[in-house]
């Protein structure tokens, strides 16, 4: 049930946001969640409202020429059709976008995949071709023998280290979810070192699904980033 949200409450779950990303930590998702759909509702209006306000100030950095423009979108390719577009942009990204980059948050070892794979996508961005993919089972399978012969042998050791690391790493999540956006572009990842800038919505939005993921699942965090594509899918439809 949806009940009134107040602008106290929205504040107070705002902060209690805004907290959590300035140091991220591990915590247990509640077996029940009190009035999902109001949750829903405020994740969502946050997470809108920290993209328009991340793509507005990326925007005016191009306009006040602090950055060089970024070129072409892909979305402005008219050869999509609508239908395929809203699909891929509503149901098959947030899917899997949240598989990949939040699913594994509260796993040591997707952690490991995880930093494998984004290690594939870099190298295959940078050489353009696919077979650069195979590098990934390599790095993993490195990275998880390091892992099993030094800190997998203690519960302790293993818990000690993820408590510390994960809040690095949470961010770095947040920012490889921003660099792959940069695929949006024609020019794609020739725009580094300052593809960051220019995919801040992408970030912002990172780091709001994060939250969503840690405290409220995974099913949250998908049913989030599906309203936000929706909303901006639905703004870009009405231009064809």
């Amino acid at each position: 049930m949806l009940r009134v949200v107040s602008p106290a409450s929205m504040l107070t779950f705002l902060a209690k946001c805004l907290n959590y990303l300035k140091d991220p930590y591990l915590v247990s998702i509640p077996k029940k969640i009190t009035s999902p759909f109001t949750v829903i509702f405020m994740l969502s209006a946050i997470c809108i409202i920290a993209g328009v306000f991340a793509g507005v100030f990326a925007d005016l950095l191009v306009h006040l020429k602090l950055v060089p423009a970024p070129g072409p979108s892909i979305l402005d390719d008219k050869e999509v059709s609508p239908f395929h577009f809203f699909i891929g942009a509503v149901l098959i990204a947030p899917v899997t976008e949240e598989l990949i980059f939040r699913a594994q948050l509260k796993r040591f070892t997707g952690a490991i995949f995880f930093i494998a794979f984004m290690c594939g996508v870099l190298l295959c961005a940078i050489t353009k071709n696919y077979w650069a993919f195979l590098i990934s089972p390599v790095i993993f399978i490195l990275l998880f023998i390091i892992y099993r012969f030094t800190i997998a042998g203690s519960v302790t050791r293993k818990f000690t280290f993820w408590v510390r690391a994960f809040p690095w790493y949470f961010h770095f999540t947040s920012i490889c979810f921003a660099l792959v956006h940069l695929s949006n572009f024609q020019k794609g990842i020739t725009l580094l070192p300052l593809g960051i800038l220019y995919t801040l919505p992408q970030l912002a939005i990172g780091l709001v699904l994060g939250f969503t993921r840690m405290n409220y699942g995974l099913k949250y965090s998908i049913a989030i980033h599906a309203l936000y594509n929706l909303s901006f899918a639905i703004l870009l439809l009405s231009k064809y």
